[in-house]
């Protein structure tokens, strides 16, 4: 079996090399062609160069370990080979925020990888700060809650400075852009799923290809495309590349004033529904109506099951009369009018700070309707300060983050259709009460539901609430407040990226301890592979031979 599997990491590590030639090729540009007044931040060609050549490294490893391998994966191989392939990754994606000096502290590289990666969208990035002296000072926070909470955190991103000292470049923005683009990009692997990627480009898997497939991708169902799995992941992939490309050319085409770089990493952290931008005050940094109608769009687009693309282009549009796609479109546009009632008249909150003005009519619609979706969509992006919001509006957007997208999507979050599922059960349940010679025949829309599937979404349910509820346990014995505490767990169990309070908008993770990053950054990978897949391996009768 372990030989098997170090075959697998093998390949993909090989692989993976080949998608840091892109940032590598992005840093050699800025570094030793573009204009230096263009690119003050800081370089990172060596940092790319060095992970490539770790990266390749390993890869030999492990095919050497797997020498001998057959090349079958069963169901436990494929499991084992997922979680490993999940957990490596972004320890490899840290190095080059590490040896660019971006991130001194591997667990914060550590963290902000695994949050590209599994599309989560949460930074640590973080200006430092300094006094009238040039001494670096923390920052402080406090909550005066009972008990009274305070938070104290050091930045991590030295600012860059012209020749007088004066400070032009600070917190995201002083980072270099062949690591922002990094960020960006690892978002754009980790949406559709790295595996699935693998499976399209990599045959040589063979039969195997198939288990990981299904191990990976998101949803209750999994539906296959083509009769074979590298033909349906490749298919997946292709609209993948076509939405990518379509929002690219939509971002420059209404809004001439924005840089091929920034409409590069927003389409890629977008159609990812990640949430990582290249500006330190998100989408709303670039105060363009357009630049945010075009991304509320493409959230909405990134978060639609892709087998329903693959038969629209086929010309099967009855497909499109789906359950879960008239939910979903039924929630966003009665959630986004609750949400842009409640904002007109009230005081405008911006990331980039209070404006003094209020929502008038269209721009509650253009900002409420964007906040929600970002936050049902598991995006992450944000236009303003929705953490000084009211209540009932920042209630109902956390429960949207555990709603999530559709199965087969990249979005977080729980899924429509399990909601659905749910729905039924205990509809079904209640009427049992009252009908109980009634022969049922469990369905959802056209599609009947065998009592397996059905009892696998209450597993998850259940699972989903207990690892919540365990999370927020544990991050309030570390210290946080349990408000901070519920809203960083929402946000990384489900991949979203929107937190509230400490975690706010207009802040970062960054206040986190180390312990506190590496028990959200496991949250963030169960959340991505949906929990069994990564609990399984933790089972000890999983690794004995049979």
């Amino acid at each position: 079996m372990f030989r098997e599997i170090s075959k697998i990491l093998g390949i993909y590590l090989f692989g993976f090399s080949l998608t840091l030639l892109l940032p590598f090729g992005l840093a050699i540009y800025y570094q030793f062609f573009a204009d230096a007044a263009y690119h003050p931040q800081p370089h990172s060609a060596w940092a790319f160069l060095a992970t490539i050549f770790l990266t390749a490294l390993l890869s030999a490893l492990f095919v050497w370990i797997g020498r001998g391998a057959k090349g079958r994966l069963y169901r436990r191989e494929g499991l084992a080979a997922v979680v490993f392939i999940w957990l490596l990754t972004p320890v490899l994606a840290a190095v080059p925020f590490v040896l660019s000096g971006t991130l001194v502290d591997p667990v914060q590289a550590y963290f902000e990888a695994t949050s590209g990666i599994t599309t989560t969208g949460a930074s640590v990035l973080t200006p430092k700060i300094y006094d009238d002296e040039g001494e670096e000072i923390p920052y402080r926070s406090v909550l005066k809650l009972v008990p009274r909470t305070e938070y104290v955190w050091y930045g991590n991103i030295e600012p860059v400075r012209d020749e007088e000292g004066n400070i032009v470049k600070e917190g995201i923005e002083a980072v270099g852009h062949a690591v922002l683009f990094w960020r960006s990009f690892l978002q754009w692997l980790g949406g559709l799923g790295i595996v699935v990627l693998f499976v399209a480009i990599l045959p040589a898997l063979g039969v195997g290809g198939k288990m990981l497939f299904h191990s990976e991708m998101p949803g209750p169902v999994k539906e296959g495309l083509t009769p074979r799995i590298k033909e349906t992941a490749s298919v997946l992939w292709k609209i993948y590349l076509g939405l990518s490309f379509l929002e690219f050319a939509l971002l420059l085409g209404t809004n001439p004033e924005l840089r091929i770089f920034d409409a590069a990493c927003i389409t890629l952290s977008c159609i990812s529904t990640g949430g990582f931008t290249v500006v330190n005050g998100s989408i709303g940094a670039y105060n363009s109506a357009a630049t945010e109608w075009v991304v509320t769009a493409f959230m909405i687009f990134g978060s639609i099951n892709f087998s329903l693309y693959f038969y629209s282009l086929r010309g099967k549009f009855f497909r499109l009369y789906d359950v879960e796609l008239i939910v979903y479109f039924i929630i966003i546009f009665v959630s986004s009018i609750f949400v842009t009632g409640y904002l007109v008249g009230s005081t405008e909150y911006l990331t980039t700070g209070g404006t003094g003005d209020v929502y008038s009519v269209s721009g509650a619609v253009r900002t409420g309707f964007f906040q929600f979706i970002s936050a049902i969509t598991s995006s992450g992006f944000a236009v303003a300060d929705y953490d000084s919001w009211p209540y009932a509006v920042q209630s109902l957007m956390v429960i949207s983050i555990y709603l999530g997208g559709m199965a087969g999507s990249t979005a977080g979050g729980m899924k429509i259709i399990r909601h659905i599922m749910l729905f039924r059960i205990v509809q079904d349940k209640i009427e049992l009460l009252f009908r109980p010679e009634t022969v049922r025949n469990f369905r959802i829309g056209e599609r009947s539901v065998n009592i397996a599937a059905a009892l696998t979404v209450l597993c998850f349910f259940v699972t989903v609430i207990a690892m919540a509820a365990l999370g927020t346990f544990l991050l309030t014995l570390d210290g946080l407040d349990p408000q901070s505490a519920l809203a960083v767990i929402t946000s990384t169990i489900n991949n979203s990226g929107m937190g509230f309070r400490e975690a706010g908008p207009t802040a970062s993770f960054a206040f986190l301890s180390e312990f506190g990053m590496i028990l959200t950054s496991l949250w963030m990978i169960m959340g991505r592979l949906e929990f069994f897949t990564l609990l399984v391996v933790l089972v000890p009768a999983f690794w004995r031979e049979s």
